[in-house]
């Protein structure tokens, strides 16, 4: 992996990410005008990890209503991010970037695991349209779609335990008492304080997929560090708490599952690879007001509806990095037809 540096060269490009529905959804016209366009401004496409895996989830049985829109979307994330002699790829993903960010050393089996998404990318986008998938083109992919909804059940099942309880809380009190309760906690989760709680669990979860120990209580500098470096996440998940904890989320509705992959995909926001500050492109409102949420810089306008999420700042991740690369694993990962990238 390129170091994550504080500064950024004059002149130098972003590095385009595109949310999972603009590959779906784009009209194709727009899509290859887009890509087109990044290529002769010399902007490196890339693609995240968890986007490709939303859609690949959707692969795993013809009968899935998503199908289609998602198999033509894998096309357009392949014609994409492989080429040669361009800056193109799979980036690795944001647990493992994060993971060595604060440890020095990435998560092996995540990018194991995206080396395998790559291969299955590979493998569909280059069958044509109007032939099945073979099995050993898919043979991975009900792995995938299993990975997905065990972490999204996961998921649903932690916020609804945290409904359960302030539930519980309020069900104690009488009609006043529970208004002042509830706005006591509203107020308590929009505090930095619940922010600096979410980093430190960030913190655990990150350093316990690497297997390392940590002294508790945790270090103060070292809190504060995540907390800054992961600004945008941490905020996403923030707000997707207060969803579910105060607006009555129902944890069972798919576009609230999907909410896990979303807070995955915003620590993107802020970040660089090398030079180049990693941008966002989608057309969901949530990134935008993370991004608001999180910086001076507000979403800029990419047309239509659309809005690319600028980064927060040079230099973010660049504090939280001691020396990047010690893994020597590439930035971004190709599919075989473009690995010069």
């Amino acid at each position: 992996m390129t170091p994550v540096t504080a500064g950024l060269a004059v002149g130098t490009m972003p590095g385009v990410l595109l949310d999972t529905n603009v590959y779906r959804s784009m009209p194709e016209a727009r899509f290859t005008a887009l890509s087109e366009a990044e290529r002769r401004r010399q902007v490196a496409q890339y693609a995240e990890p968890f986007s490709l895996q939303e859609l690949l989830a959707h692969l795993a049985d013809p009968r899935d209503p998503e199908f289609a829109w998602c198999r033509q979307a894998v096309v357009r994330v392949y014609r994409r991010v492989s080429g040669e002699g361009r800056p193109c790829g799979i980036i690795r993903d944001t647990e493992s970037r994060l993971a060595e960010a604060i440890t020095g050393k990435g998560l092996e089996k995540h990018d194991a695991y995206t080396e395998q998404l790559c291969i299955m990318l590979e493998r569909v986008a280059r069958t044509p349209l109007d032939q099945p998938l073979s099995k050993e083109e898919t043979i991975r992919l009900p792995a995938i779609a299993e990975h997905v909804a065990a972490v999204e059940a996961g998921f649903a099942d932690s916020l609804r335990r945290m409904q359960q309880t302030i539930d519980g809380i309020l069900g104690e009190d009488g009609p006043e008492e529970r208004r002042q309760t509830r706005r006591n906690a509203m107020a308590t989760h929009a505090s930095e304080e619940r922010r600096m709680m979410i980093a430190e669990g960030l913190l655990r979860f990150v350093c316990g997929e690497a297997g390392l120990a940590l002294s508790e209580p945790l270090p103060v500098e070292l809190v504060a560090r995540v907390r800054t470096g992961a600004a945008a996440g941490i905020e996403f998940e923030a707000q997707l708490l207060r969803r579910a904890a105060f607006d009555g989320a129902n944890v069972d509705a798919p576009r609230i599952r999907n909410l896990r992959w979303d807070q995955r995909i915003a620590y993107n926001i802020g970040w660089t690879i090398g030079p180049r500050p990693l941008w966002l492109v989608t057309d969901d409102g949530a990134f935008a007001e993370v991004a608001r949420a999180t910086g001076p810089r507000g979403p800029r306008a990419h047309g239509g509806g659309v809005r690319a999420v600028a980064r927060r700042g040079a230099g973010h991740v660049g504090t939280l990095v001691g020396a990047g690369g010690r893994t020597g694993r590439p930035f971004a990962f190709q599919p075989a037809a473009g690995r010069s990238a």
